[in-house]
């Protein structure tokens, strides 16, 4: 949806004015730097990109992106280099990140990016990234959710929560990741294709609401009772058989990992089968690693689902109307969560084990970072110093 002038709201807060590139790159590099992103980048999220695009068609032959990037914008960047330019397909993104309104040094660095990505060929000029926080979504009032609704709905919904997603109390009505989420899924009903939701989260004990997780889990337990093949699933795959075992697994690092996880998934199926028209949910990827070096398994965990929109039923209380009965079998959804989470790709394990992978992630991260005025031996010389791997 195109916005009329006085709805471009934050056009002059962010700036894109031309920018001169600084005289020495960058050799700061940070922890989402290291190549097991760029692992995630290309084994999930191009790769469920392209399947997208090949059962929808881009409206107006744009991909409309939606999420959080960092200063350096290095993911949309990616996607327009791997995803748009082989296709020649246009770009329209909304991003949102708190420095764009900082004053602060990480402002100048995330305008001049900005500058250098809206100069790209495919790239819309209603693009832009907005000095808000996602939860803001949660306010209708709020700018975040004006700009989101105006220029939705997406095919690609990025939510790279590094903080943990389940880090919120619920049931308030505080602008939390839930209400959020919740929020675009409303704006997201207009959408009439299959689109995509890739959620990055911290996974860990610490890193969940106590009241959260005690409100995510008892559909996992309910499922046990009510369905056989997620019975069979749950216990092939965790061991859990019941509800007193699933309360054991959660005092496991490791098994509440499969149990969050999958209660995570359950909970955004069950939310969108909320919606009007519905929507059915398919787990398509679960990659994870490990961030806090004393857990004993990953626990960050990127996921990725795709939304498929049901047609809307016309209910007819006269009953003239006779339409054949649509529902969606939440008992086959979940268990198809669960034995996705059950294979769980471990990054951190397929850089050690294969050095070709090990090689293309490190290269092709020197790259993308080097486009963003980053040192490219500079980063070649911190992966050695950080993973001790050795590129001679």
């Amino acid at each position: 949806m195109d916005l009329v002038p006085d709805e471009r709201l934050s056009d002059n807060i962010v700036g894109t004015d031309a920018y001169e590139v600084p005289p020495r790159p960058k050799k700061e590099f940070l922890p989402w730097h290291r190549p097991r992103k760029q692992l995630v980048r290309n084994w999930q999220w191009a790769e469920q990109i392209e399947r997208l695009l090949q059962k929808m068609h881009p409206e107006a032959g744009t991909l409309r992106y939606l999420g959080l990037p960092g200063t350096d914008l290095l993911d949309l960047r990616y996607f327009y280099k791997t995803i748009c330019e082989p296709r020649q397909l246009g770009l329209r993104f909304l991003g949102f990140n708190s420095d764009a309104g900082s004053g602060n040094d990480l402002q100048v660095e995330l305008n001049i990016s900005l500058d250098e990505v809206k100069k790209l060929e495919l790239v819309d000029p209603l693009s832009d990234v907005i000095p808000d926080d996602f939860c803001r979504l949660a306010d209708e009032n709020s700018l975040a959710f004006k700009r989101t609704r105006n220029l939705g709905p997406y095919d690609v919904i990025n939510l790279d929560l590094c903080d943990g997603f389940g880090s919120h109390a619920p049931g308030i009505m505080d602008d939390t990741n839930y209400n959020a989420v919740a929020q675009l899924l409303a704006i997201q009903v207009h959408n009439k294709h299959p689109w995509l939701l890739l959620l990055t989260t911290r996974a860990g004990q610490t890193h969940v609401h106590a009241e959260s997780l005690k409100r995510l889990i008892p559909k996992y337990a309910q499922n046990l009772v009510d369905c056989a093949e997620f019975l069979g699933a749950s216990t092939e795959a965790f061991s859990i058989a019941d509800s007193v075992l699933m309360e054991e697994a959660l005092k496991n690092p490791v098994r509440f990992l499969g149990v969050f996880v999958t209660s995570l998934c359950k909970w955004l199926t069950v939310l969108a089968m909320s919606t009007n028209p519905q929507s059915e949910t398919e787990v398509k990827s679960v990659i994870g690693y490990r961030v806090d070096h004393d857990c004993p398994c990953e626990d960050l965990i990127s996921i990725a689902f795709c939304f498929e929109p049901r047609l809307a039923r016309v209910s007819d209380p006269l009953g003239l109307v006779s339409q054949p009965s649509q529902s969606i079998d939440e008992c086959k959804i979940a268990t198809q969560a669960l034995k996705r989470v059950a294979r769980l790709v471990n990054a951190d394990r397929i850089l050690e084990q294969d050095s070709a992978v090990r090689k293309e992630m490190t290269d092709s991260t020197a790259l993308l970072l080097e486009v963003a005025r980053y040192e490219k031996a500079e980063y070649y010389r911190w992966v050695t110093e950080t993973e001790g791997w050795s590129f001679s």
